[in-house]
């Protein structure tokens, strides 16, 4: 990075961070995505210096980073990525989520993935709490239709191989979480529903200044939070938050 660097702000989430090595992180992180030599331009170098002075950790653009690059390699998009600004609105998006605390706080998402040996008890901690959560059905639900949607979620749970690695196990744990929370919604019935969306409503405030991908993710991941805390459920992820 040019110039010399500046001590971070007030607020900043990390004060022995400098600027230098809040871009270099960034940099390294970006190119080492992309598979290519690249050099960011002063546009991008201008992105990096905001987040660090709004106070973005170089721990979030960075899963910002992977996240973005991770989503394009899954739609089979194979084209050169040649800007960081790319990345800008996924930024934008899990600082939002973490300061809402709707994902694993950036200091518990650990760098390396936990072995099979780590992976088995947490899967099976999850599986006990979906156990437990029968016991936990709001009075506004069709009981029946929620302790199958645990159940048939405790199932599938059974069935993910530890040894799969971390990656594709938390894939499966989010699609697993979105199933049950839509089926839990459902069962709510209508003024349950009307009440949960009331509740997410109160508690996401004004999102008008946030893009529409965001207000999206923040809204689901809110809804989410809601149905787990009626049934007073853990997220069903091996990370931390």
């Amino acid at each position: 990075m040019t110039g010399t660097p500046t001590p971070a702000p007030p607020g900043a989430p990390d004060a022995a961070e400098d600027e230098a090595s809040y871009g270099t992180r960034v940099e390294e992180a970006f190119i080492a995505e992309r598979g290519t030599p690249f050099l960011l331009s002063p546009k991008d170098w201008r992105l990096i210096c905001g987040w660090r002075e709004s106070g973005v950790p170089s721990g979030t653009v960075i899963r910002a980073v992977r996240e973005a690059f991770e989503r394009k390699r899954a739609r089979g998009d194979l084209s050169k990525i040649s800007s960081l600004s790319y990345c800008a609105n996924a930024v934008e998006v899990l600082w939002e989520m973490e300061r809402r605390g709707l994902v694993g706080a950036h200091s518990a998402r650990a760098e390396t993935s936990p072995d099979a040996s780590d992976a088995a008890p947490r899967l099976a901690a999850l599986a006990e709490a979906l156990e437990a959560a029968e016991a936990n059905v709001p009075g506004e639900a069709d009981p029946a239709v929620v302790r199958a949607a645990l159940a048939a979620a405790r199932t599938a749970l059974g069935e993910l191989d530890p040894s799969s690695g971390l990656e594709s196990l938390e894939e499966s744990l989010g699609g697993l979480e979105k199933a049950l929370v839509k089926r839990v919604e459902k069962a709510l019935g209508e003024a349950g529903r009307t009440a949960l969306a009331e509740e997410v409503a109160e508690e996401a405030g004004d999102l008008s200044g946030l893009s529409k991908d965001a207000r999206g993710r923040i809204q689901r991941a809110l809804r989410a939070r809601a149905v787990r805390r009626r049934l007073g459920l853990p997220a069903l992820t091996l990370l931390g938050g």
